[in-house]
């Protein structure tokens, strides 16, 4: 007997996994449903605490000046599902993969760099100056020097299960570093 893969949205079955990842993905791209596999509860405001400081300081920790350090980088964390679905299920990008068991949420531009501000109560959060006049930060826009137009950068956020046995979740932050000499003024 051959299994059928169910959409945990509209209900429609289909053979094939791919069948249904391409359903999803035409049907219910723009996902904001967690699915109900176990109900989901508010964490512990420690938990919070313990989340944000964590991110904050690893985010830093990249934020060299040295020019390995340039371009495009990603950071991986463990989180529980709760967590990542506590502070970023009311985002306008936010996005529950069923077929991957994958959540994602995207930030673009100076919004998305207030937002993230917001979430984890840390102005400054994506800026680090150092001592010799470097200061290395993520990038949420660039000016093209061609026609002067700006680009929004996007910063994404992850979570994947990992684990056969053991169940437990892993943030994925993917974005860009950039580094410029600052000038100090008395």
């Amino acid at each position: 007997m051959q299994s059928l893969f169910c959409c945990s949205f509209c209900s429609k079955t289909y053979i094939h996994k791919g069948s249904l990842r391409a359903h999803e993905i035409k049907k219910h791209n723009n996902n904001k449903l967690l699915h109900n596999q176990y109900p989901l509860y508010i964490p512990l405001f420690s938990d919070c605490q313990q989340f944000c400081s964590a991110f904050i300081n690893l985010v830093r920790k990249c934020l060299t000046s040295h020019h390995s350090t340039q371009g495009l980088k990603s950071i991986e964390f463990p989180c529980s599902e709760n967590i990542f679905a506590f502070y970023f299920k009311n985002e306008e990008n936010f996005k529950y993969i069923h077929y991957q068991r994958k959540y994602n949420c995207t930030f673009e531009g100076l919004q998305g760099y207030q937002r993230i501000a917001k979430l984890f109560d840390f102005e400054e959060w994506e800026r680090v100056t150092n001592k010799t006049g470097s200061e290395t930060y993520i990038v949420f826009s660039k000016v093209n020097p061609n026609d002067y137009t700006i680009e929004e950068k996007k910063v994404e956020f992850c979570w994947n299960e990992k684990g056969n046995t053991f169940k437990y979740g892993v943030i994925t932050f993917i974005f860009e570093i950039n580094t410029e000499t600052v000038e100090f003024v008395d």
